[in-house]
């Protein structure tokens, strides 16, 4: 009996310690707000490295087509 004291004693503290957090949970609107601006970030994010990318491509891509264009014009 007196073996299970110590072990009883760290489980009901431990019981109680974990307790404390429950009060903590959040909305369903919370959760929406909070996934709303994860997603706000990392879109914007994404949205600039996208320009990024297509100012690096528009002018090699234009070039390309510009000179394509002109040959088709110079084959005729």
């Amino acid at each position: 009996m007196k073996k299970l004291i110590i072990p009883v004693a760290v489980l009901a503290i431990t019981f109680a310690a974990c307790q404390g957090d429950a009060g903590t949970s959040m909305t369903d609107e919370q959760i929406n707000a909070k996934a709303d601006s994860i997603v706000g970030e990392q879109l914007d994010d994404l949205n600039r490295e996208a320009n990024e990318d297509l100012d690096r491509r528009m002018s090699i891509d234009v070039k390309l087509m510009a000179d394509s264009i002109v040959e088709a014009e110079t084959t005729k």
